[in-house]
Parts: structure tokens; C-alpha cells; sequence
């Protein structure tokens, strides 16, 4: 339920606000495309404070036929969309494909009369930033400083976006949600560690997630004596990381579970030991939030939304990144300590109620919206 301030304020509130969601389409994974079906799922939750949402699927531009797709369907149909009544077009951006997208989107949505809020989900956005050539660093400047107000999911992403141009008064950082952790660990489900823990991940199987610093941190780990079992969930190159264990001798020890949903991807939250991700740059970390949720401590670097998400020494550890020695140590003290383990996995739990529940966030999305059309 909404908290009674919030109720207070949706009572003097009368006037419906329609936000338009732009985003990946259906099927598409990834961080983006989970916070859309996180938002999709909550709909009901904004209907109660009189903001209405629709969402906008894009093709990709992985491919011609993408291309092509984009430039004959998906433009004109966006022109019909903001033919109805739609006072807020939220446009979801990360890099590339995406920002080339969304920019074109908010062109249109500024023509038309509309608000428009640029929701920065890329930990990478300044790497392309300053690799991109003057054409496309001007239109960052024009989409991100011409939107009537931006979002960011975690508070390094925020000072990204004001390094941008943002008006300081026009940020809202807003994390990402994980409600089915949320609500199932609310019902009271039993913690299982059935085969006595493991060392989970959970994202895409990429460099940039740290999965090559996580397999020599096993081998450190194997060449000291303590041998740690660890399970991926995730899609990409299986073989890539298969030949890798192979060369690091730690493939006996890895198992590649594959892309995990709903109950299957809870169950393996609440079986691990340990969460890890140690990920060479990270916009907030919607795995980690998940394992919080699930009173795993986690074990992150220092950087992004992993700042904001764990509490050094409290909930779980930050190393630096692209250090296998450093994550090997703090791996083996929470594996080899289970009392530690739990005791910073249920502190996690209290922080991720505290900081990321859903009421928390859509309250400070009502706000933003509510703030945008009042302006």
C-alpha cells in the first residue's frame, strides 16, 4: 500500500498523468528490458495515484532487417502513438542502438508538445560519450540537456548525467526494483542451500561482467587449497567461458545454468552461498538487488550502483576491479565462514526493504512525473 503521505498527496493530486514507456521489445533481455517488465507489473500500483502508463516496444539495430523495421514501423506508429493522449514520454536509454533510438523518439515527442524524461540505465554511457564523434556527442548534449527531467539508477549515474548538462533540480536517481525477490521472500520462504552453497552469478556471460576475473579468482582459490564451487546463470559465448575454465583448471567446478526466470531463478538466489559479480562497470545491478532479497551477501566492485547497493562489511564486500587476488580473498572468507555469510545476508535483506522497495521507488516516480507535468 501507499504510505499515508503518499496517500495524502494522491488525494490532492486529481488529474491523471499518462506516461508513455519507451524501451526493447518483448522477449529482449537485459537490464532495461527487466526494469520495463518490473514497471509493467506495477501498473496497477500508479493506477492508485493516478498515473497511467502504456509502453512503446522498438525494433533493435542488430541488423538490416532491424533497420528497416525501425525506420517503416516503428517511427510511424510511434507518430500515432503521440496522436493519443500521452503527457510524458519516458524514454529508457543505455548506449548506441539505444541512444540512436531513443534520441530520434525524443525528437519527435518535443515536436509533438510533450514532456519527455531521458532514463540513463548504461554504467558505460561515458565511455561512449567520449569516444562518439561530434555529431553524436551534440545530440547527447541537446537529448539529455532538452529533456524536462532525467533519471538515473544509482548516484554515480546521476553525477554522469550532471557532468552532462543536467539541472541538478531536474535528477532523480531512482534504483531498479526486484519484486518477485521482494514479494516471494516476503511470504516467508525457507533459505535452501540443498547441496550446502555455492558461489553464484547471475547477468550476461560478457568481459565487462567480470567473468574472466571470476574464473582466475577460482583458480587462485583452487591453487590455496579451498576448493568453491561456482554456478552461472546467464546467457552468452558458454563456450568462450568454457574454454577459459578449461585453461584456468577450474571447469570441474563451473556450471553454466543457463537463463533463469521466476521460480527457477529465485531458487538459485537462495541455494548460493555467495553472490559475485564482479563487473567492470555497472549502472546499478539489478542480480545483486535480487540476491539481497534473497539474503545473499554479495560481493561487488567498487564502482556504480554497487556503491549504492552494498554496505561495506555489513550486507557484503566491494573490490577494486579487474583484481582476481582481491576477489579470491573476500570470497574465500564469506565461503569458508557461513555465520558471517548469513549474518551479512540478512543485513542485506533489511537494506534492500529499506532502500529498494517497490513502494519506496514508485513513490519517487510519482514524484518525477507529477513534478514534470507541473512545470
Amino acid at each position: 500500500m501507499w504510505s499515508d503521505e503518499t496517500l495524502s498527496q494522491r488525494s490532492s493530486f486529481k488529474r491523471v498523468v499518462r506516461v508513455l514507456h519507451v524501451g526493447p521489445g518483448r522477449g529482449q533481455l537485459g537490464g532495461i528490458a527487466s526494469m520495463m517488465g518490473e514497471l509493467e507489473n506495477l501498473q496497477a500500483r500508479f493506477r492508485r495515484a493516478n498515473i497511467v502508463f502504456s509502453f512503446f516496444e522498438t525494433h533493435g539495430f542488430q541488423s538490416a532487417r532491424n533497420l528497416l523495421g525501425f525506420a517503416l514501423l516503428d517511427l510511424p506508429r510511434f507518430i500515432l502513438v503521440l496522436m493519443r493522449d500521452v503527457d510524458i514520454v519516458h524514454l529508457h536509454v543505455s548506449v548506441r542502438g539505444s541512444f540512436y533510438r531513443k534520441f530520434v523518439f525524443s525528437l519527435l515527442a518535443k515536436l509533438t508538445g510533450r514532456k519527455t524524461i531521458f532514463h540513463l540505465h548504461a554504467g558505460n554511457f561515458d565511455r561512449f560519450e567520449s569516444r562518439a564523434g561530434k555529431l553524436t556527442r551534440l545530440s547527447i548534449s541537446r537529448f539529455v540537456q532538452g529533456a524536462d527531467a532525467a533519471v538515473a539508477v544509482s548516484v554515480t549515474i546521476g553525477q554522469e548525467l550532471i557532468r552532462l548538462g543536467v539541472d541538478p533540480a531536474k535528477l532523480y536517481v531512482i534504483g531498479n526494483t526486484a519484486g518477485s525477490a521482494e514479494f516471494v521472500k516476503d511470504a516467508g520462504l525457507p533459505t535452501l542451500k540443498n547441496d550446502g552453497g555455492y558461489l553464484a552469478f547471475a547477468g550476461r556471460l560478457v568481459e565487462a561482467k567480470g567473468i574472466g576475473d571470476l574464473l582466475k579468482a577460482l583458480a587462485l582459490l583452487r591453487a590455496a587449497g579451498c576448493v568453491i564451487s561456482l554456478k552461472l546463470a546467464g546467457d552468452g559465448d558458454v563456450h568462450h567461458w568454457q574454454r577459459m575454465a578449461c585453461d584456468f583448471q577450474v571447469d570441474d567446478l563451473v556450471t553454466f545454468a543457463g537463463w533463469l526466470d521466476s521460480d527457477a531463478k529465485l531458487e538459485f538466489y537462495r541455494n548460493a552461498r555467495v553472490f559475485c559479480m564482479p563487473s567492470h562497470y555497472e549502472s546499478f545491478g539489478i542480480s545483486t538487488l535480487e540476491a539481497m532479497f534473497s539474503g545473499v551477501p554479495v560481493i561487488g566492485t567498487r564502482l556504480g550502483g554497487f556503491l549504492d547497493l552494498v554496505e561495506e562489511g555489513v550486507t557484503g564486500y566491494l573490490v577494486e576491479p579487474s583484481s582476481p587476488q582481491a576477489l579470491a580473498a573476500r570470497i574465500r572468507r564469506l565461503m569458508e565462514d557461513p555465520e558471517l555469510a548469513e549474518r551479512m545476508g540478512k543485513a542485506g535483506l533489511a537494506r534492500a526493504r529499506q532502500c529498494y522497495s517497490t513502494e519506496a521507488l514508485s513513490n519517487l516516480y510519482v514524484r518525477c512525473y507529477r513534478d514534470v507535468v507541473a512545470h
